[in-house]
Parts: structure tokens; sequence; C-alpha cells
């Protein structure tokens, strides 16, 4: 695999790291910028919960001189695609324009991250989606049997899920929100990552002319408190049970990453033909969905097992899911490995294709890795597998001991006593 896009890295403000992949040939450049206010930084409890899910919705409407509607209205002249998301670490601003129209759209954008209009109307409306959301994580129960195994297996605050509570996020004001965004929305710690049609030096003044007094360093949220763990269940009044296993799992620098990901691809990830798939619904038919997720994060990492099933079927779907995971010590198939490496690489050529995928891992990996990797380097991580690596790890990584400090959230009709004894 070979690509000739170079990445170039921007010099423009102190702790501000800002990275560009012009692409031969694109009309379209992608951006992601990372704003260091995210949901592990948030009030706790009735001070304001659900703070940063607020922030990043209300920032969208109207900054500087613009009213909401004006503020839109400009960016959809420019034909600007945007949304925000709220993470542990970070807002997320996801933006995607014609590479003509870039410079005016950062200019917007940055008006939007040094001066966005915080006013009660707005306010008001951003709540509102906050507490729909709020209300309504019950409505999809593999999410919230999900999010709750997230809360018992992680650290606080990085357990959090974001959605606050009903007393924290009334307690929200427009000043409340105006202090904490100059508090915590600073360039020491953000990222702006771009990919497309892009210029690094046009790039580069019109980043310095519209940031030019903007300084600081955000306070990076810690670890307060270490992982619960154990079980937890939810009682919902539904004929199905909802189950997750949480575990721990290498960070993004470790080394065994790679190998973990690709042991997870042929356990429970990957389609329809992982392991999980094949052995818990297909042949036993004992649930209606099931599947695996890991995230490799900068700090920590964590591997998710999710089924949904019946309330009489549910206690033998998580034995069984529990005998497939731990035979997963004896390692992959060549089979297995072979399909997981052909994944991986085809993964690869569809992010390699795609302004939005580039821009999306640039960032992730100036965050996680401090530095961002092109795609001949991501692709020379794959090709130095060897099956016999990723089997040592797999018997390390899915021994018993390995497996013991499983998280294990239900939701559904049945007490968790009568699901967890099996």
């Amino acid at each position: 695999m070979t690509s000739t896009n170079a990445i170039e890295t921007i010099d423009v403000i102190p702790g501000m790291q800002v990275a560009v992949e012009p692409r031969a040939g694109a009309e379209v450049a992608s951006l992601f910028w990372m704003i260091p206010a995210g949901t592990a930084g948030d009030p706790i409890g009735d001070a304001g919960a659900g703070e940063a899910t607020v922030l990043h919705d209300v920032i969208m409407r109207g900054a500087g001189g613009y009213s909401s509607h004006e503020f839109s209205d400009a960016l959809d002249r420019l034909g600007v695609q945007r949304a925000t998301s709220a993470s542990p670490y970070h807002i997320t601003l996801v933006a995607a324009c014609l590479g003509d129209a870039l410079e005016e759209t950062i200019r917007l954008l940055s008006l939007m991250v040094r001066e966005p209009r915080i006013e009660q109307e707005s306010l008001d409306a951003s709540r509102e989606l906050a507490l729909q959301s709020l209300r309504s994580l019950k409505d999809d129960p593999q999410s919230f049997v999900m999010m709750r195994a997230a809360e018992h297996a992680l650290p606080s605050p990085f357990n959090l899920s974001g959605n606050g509570t009903e007393a924290g996020l009334a307690a929200l004001t427009p000043e409340s929100l105006k202090a904490a965004w100059k508090r915590r929305a600073l360039p020491g710690g953000s990222i702006l990552a771009i990919a497309g049609k892009v210029d690094p030096a046009r790039v580069k003044g019109v980043l310095e002319s519209s940031l030019a007094d903007w300084r600081g360093e955000s306070v990076e949220p810690t670890v307060t408190a270490p992982p619960l763990r154990g079980e937890v269940f939810e009682q919902l009044a539904s004929a199905q049970t909802n189950m997750t296993l949480a575990f721990d799992a290498p960070r993004e620098l470790d080394a065994s990453r790679l190998s973990h990901a690709l042991v997870v691809r042929a356990l429970g990830g990957g389609g329809m033909s992982n392991r999980l798939f094949t052995e818990v619904r297909e042949k036993r038919g004992l649930c209606y969905s099931v599947g695996m997720g890991y995230s490799a994060g900068r700090d920590r990492g964590v591997m998710q097992v999710f089924a949904g099933s019946t309330h009489e079927k549910a206690a033998t779907t998580l034995a069984c899911i529990r005998e497939e995971i731990a035979k997963m010590a004896a390692g992959l198939t060549p089979e297995e490995f072979d399909r997981g490496i052909i994944g991986f690489k085809s993964n690869i050529v569809m992010s390699g294709e795609s302004t939005h995928g580039r821009a999306s891992s640039i960032a992730g990996d100036l965050f996680r890795r401090r530095r961002a990797r092109t795609l001949d380097e991501i692709a020379a991580a794959v090709d130095a597998l060897s099956f016999e690596a990723v089997n040592r790890h797999a018997a390390q990584a899915f021994s018993a001991e390995s497996l013991r400090q499983a998280t294990l959230a239900v939701a559904g009709p049945s007490p968790l006593a009568s699901i967890a004894a099996v």
C-alpha cells in the first residue's frame, strides 16, 4: 500500500496541535477540532452535571456578532456540513466544506470557539435536547446497559456518560456556561486536523489572524476514584434482557494494541463471521443480537461484549458468551488471522479514500500518540503482525486470571442474582 499524501504540522499557538494532510485531486476539506472541555471535567451532580453536553450544542447557536440564525445561515451559504459531540476529554467540532470555502469556514468556526453567544433562549433549546436524551436513555436498552457497564468498569470521572441529571441541567445558566467555556476551552490541549483540499500556508495564516489573542492551558481531568467493577442490574419492564461484559484492554500506545484488536475482531466483530455470532446466535439461537467492541484510549482501553436475549434464555446466553471468551486463550485459527488482516487493510483503504476518515484518524493520533501517522505507517503496522505473536497475546489477554476483573451489567425483568449465578 502506497500513499503520496504527507502530513504537515503547523505551529500556531503554544499548546495547540494542528496538522493538515493535503490530498491530491480532493475538492472537499474535512476538519476535526477537539476542544478540551469534555464530560469528565463537568461539575458533579446538582452543581451542573451535563455541562459539556449542553455546551457542545449551545456553541453552535450564534457567535460574536452573529445571532443563531445568522451564524447558521453564514455556514449554510458556504455549504458547510457540521456537527458537534462531547466525549470524556473533548468537545469535538466536525465540519466539511468545499476546499475553496475552507478559509472562511475556519474564520467562522474560530469565532464560535472564541466567542460563542450563549444566551438564555439558546440555552433553553440546548437544555431541552439534553433533557430529552436523558429521559429516553432506557428506550434503547442495549446502549443503556453498555453505559451502565462503563460506569462501573472505568475510573471516575471517565465513567460519566455526560447525560447529567435533571437537577444538574436545570442548574446551568448562560453566565455559568460562559464562565465554563472561558475556563475550559483553551488552546493548550486543543487539536485541529484537516484533510483534503487544503493549503497549509493559507491555513496557518487564517488561524494566526483568527486566534491571535487566544492563550491558556486547560486543566485536564484526572482519576478521582478507581473503578467500581462487579455487577449491576437495572430492572426494565421488558420481555428482553440485555447484558454487557466489560474488561480492561490495551491502551493505544501498548505494543499489544493491534494484536488485541485482531483477536476481538475474530471473537465478536467483523460482521457475521465472528465466533460469538456463530456460536451464540446462529448455532444455539440464544439471542437476537450479540457483538463486541474494543476502544483503545490514550490512558486506558476497554473491551465490551454485549448481547440481547429473552428473559428465559438470558442466563444460558451469558454462560455461552463466557465460554467462548475463555476459549479465545487458545488463539485464532489461521483462517481467522488471514480474514482479520484483510479486514484491517480494507478499513485502511476505505479511510484513505475519505477526507472525513483521514481528518478523524489524524486528530485521534494527535491526542492518543502526540503525532499523526500516514496511511503507509498504519498499513506497515498491520503487515508486521504475525500469527504466532497474536496468539501469544491471546493466551495472555484471555487467560482466566486476565478475565477475572470483568464488569457485568444487566438490564431486564429478572434480578441480577438469577443471571449472575450461572
